[in-house]
């Protein structure tokens, strides 16, 4: 049986625990922290439970901290912003927990809040007394210690995109807060632990020292998930030599993204003095707080890394792109956009869409305010003494791409117009391939403040947002890979196993999908010059082609001929087949009929066919499926 007291305005949240938690646990109920004070000196309690209404919060936290330091707290807060939330443990709380609650989160971060108990022995030792709520320095240099570690959560935003000062002003911080000699900040690193930043250590330390997952102070801290005290732990002897090592006393796990990825440490006060309890559940507190951001830093320098790559992918398109955020804000210029709208993205970056001029403006702020895209807008602005045509394609609650040109002379408008598929499908699949999976990270985000503590929502929080960011991230280097144009690095080969090696990574897949492969192979088996990995490449777009065709199931067939000077690929599906009006447009960039993808599979392999001299072309296709020719010339002076 737990004995659980509760600290509340009103009786109501005593009643809705006695509701979630067994009928074995004693619920109590005080109004007031004095009055609660009183009952910890006269009895055993398992755990404190605040509600942060009017009066009570962080001041009768440290109140009951001060007479029972060997209670678990958990504080229930009606304000479930993550900030609050994270002063309230940093301020000595064991748990906090947003309201509104279930039953289920209720048990679970009581559960959490009671883990980590003090002996009985020491609970016995403290002394019956009421709590001084005058001057006391002790109590004062506590918090102290807490204000430091909070000044450092607050600054540590600052250094983001640094890992290096990020370390570095957490082992500085570490020196401060805890008075300690030393300090040091392991990372992850290439599968191995390496210390990134430290403070007291020396060089030759620093630079040689490599842990691993496997063994010593990491295996330690990923099978216990808790401070680890060098002079207490005698069975882990390992572990406690590496942190021998280290000159440290206390490790504590670094967690990013539910798994151990490093680990803090720190030495001997400097005084000479004991640590207390507060200490080490301040220094594993900090821990946690410092998890989450190393793991927000990380977030910040892959977002960052992928916005560097999707501007890249911009600045080759040949056309100007500019990205309004839904704060009618300027997110992103091409260098195209500067050249057509004869501005500087350094002075419109941040600031009102109305930079851009008003035609401009008018379009983007539509589409925001209905949602609906504009395509082949077109409308006169003097500032560029032209016509722009704007094709704005929605993002949802990210606001919209442009994509747009300045009108030519009318001959060659004639071609441009011819063009415009191109712009629709290329502004449209950008949106809806970003968008689609922002939504489910922005749903996520937006619940995780008041559902982290969900071990579930935790587990399905992580899996939607990395399989959505790899998706993005699939976009964007899809998008990178068609707009740079690498140098091809010829070699004969034979055309038969090329193909052949093609087919065979494809076993698997056809298997799966019930396709049954026929192939035919040239006799006299041709020779190309080809950049191997590029042609395999383009090989594959076609043949990935017709298996999404063939949802069902069917067959593939693939052949190799000779035809005159040209070497020849035919593949022929059972498929659904092209409809008449979209076969011509087929491999146009970004043009596709299917739900999902950016439409450049087709286009890529076209592409990777001219360079290598040769072409692509759809020879026939109905309902019974369709034939793709491949043709590249035979290698010069080959047989």
């Amino acid at each position: 049986m737990n004995v659980i007291l509760v600290i509340a305005d009103e009786r109501a949240i005593c009643e809705a625990m006695r509701a979630a938690l067994p009928e074995t646990d004693l619920i109590l109920f005080e109004a007031g922290a004095e009055k609660a004070v009183r009952r910890l000196n006269t009895m055993q309690v398992d755990a404190v439970v605040i509600d942060d209404g009017p009066g009570l919060g962080a001041q009768a936290l440290g109140v009951v901290l001060e007479a029972a330091p060997w209670a678990a707290v958990l504080v229930l807060s009606g304000r479930g912003d993550s900030e609050t939330l994270a002063n309230y443990t940093l301020a000595g709380a064991r748990a906090c927990l947003p309201k509104p609650f279930s039953c289920e989160a209720l048990r679970a971060a009581l559960d959490r809040a009671m883990r980590p108990r003090v002996p009985l022995a020491a609970r016995e030792s403290r002394p019956h007394r009421l709590p001084a709520f005058d001057h006391d320095p002790v109590r004062e240099a506590g918090v102290g210690r807490h204000q430091m570690a909070l000044r450092w959560v607050g600054r540590a935003s600052n250094y983001l995109d640094d890992p290096k000062r990020l370390g570095q002003s957490l082992a500085d911080a570490l020196v401060d807060i805890f008075d300690t000699v030393r300090s040091a900040v392991l990372l992850e690193t290439n599968s191995h632990v390496r210390v990134v930043a430290s403070q007291g250590l020396s060089a030759q330390v620093t630079g040689s020292l490599l842990l691993g997952f496997g063994s010593g102070i990491m295996r330690w801290l990923e099978e216990n998930g808790c401070l680890f005290d060098r002079l207490l732990q005698a069975g882990a002897a390992e572990a406690a030599k590496e942190l021998q090592i280290l000159g440290a006393r206390f490790a504590v796990p670094l967690v990013c993204a539910g798994r151990v990825c490093g680990a803090l440490a720190i030495g001997e006060k400097a005084s000479g003095a004991e640590y207390t309890m507060e200490d080490r559940e301040l220094f594993t507190v900090l821990a946690r707080c410092a998890s989450g951001i190393f793991e927000r830093s990380q977030s910040h320098r892959d977002a960052s890394h992928r916005h560097h790559r999707l501007n890249t992918v911009f600045a080759h398109v040949p056309a100007g792109v500019v990205v309004v955020a839904a704060n009618k804000t300027v997110a992103m210029m091409n260098q195209q956009a500067e050249s057509i709208l004869r501005l500087r993205a350094v002075d419109v970056l941040g600031r009102s869409v109305q930079k851009l001029g008003s035609g401009f403006a008018d379009a983007v702020l539509r589409t925001l305010s209905d949602g609906q895209p504009r395509v082949n807008h077109a409308f006169h602005d003097p500032a560029v003494n032209g016509t722009l045509q704007l094709n704005v394609a929605p993002m949802g609650a990210d606001g919209v791409v442009v994509l747009f040109s300045k009108a030519a002379e009318p001959t060659v408008q004639a071609r441009e117009v011819a063009y415009s598929p191109f712009w629709e499908h290329l502004a449209g699949r950008v949106a809806q391939e970003i968008k689609n999976p922002m939504v489910a990270i922005n749903t996520f985000a937006q619940l995780l403040p008041r559902k982290y503590d969900s071990e579930d929502f935790r587990d399905a929080f992580s899996s939607v947002v990395q399989k959505e960011v790899q998706r993005i991230n699939s976009v964007v280097e899809t998008l990178f890979d068609f707009a740079r144009k690498p140098e091809l690095i010829l070699r004969r080969v034979n055309l038969n196993e090329t193909v052949r090696a093609v087919l065979h990574s494809f076993e698997d897949e056809l298997a799966r999908r019930a396709i049954k492969l026929q192939a035919e192979w040239e006799p006299t088996s041709p020779e190309a010059d080809l950049d191997v990995s590029q042609f395999r490449h383009a090989i594959e777009q076609v043949l990935r082609n017709s298996m999404d065709a063939m949802p069902g199931g069917g067959t593939l067939k693939v052949a190799t001929r000779r035809k005159d000077d040209a070497c020849q690929i035919v593949i022929n599906d059972t498929g659904t087949g092209i409809p008449p009006g979209d076969a011509p447009n087929i491999f146009m960039p970004f043009y596709s009929t299917k739900e999902h993808g950016m439409g450049l599979g087709l286009a890529t392999a076209a592409r990777i066919a001219q360079e290598h001299a040769g072409d692509i072309n759809l020879a026939e296709s109905s309902e019974k499926g369709s034939t793709f020719v491949i043709s590249i010339p035979v290698a010069a002076n080959a047989s």
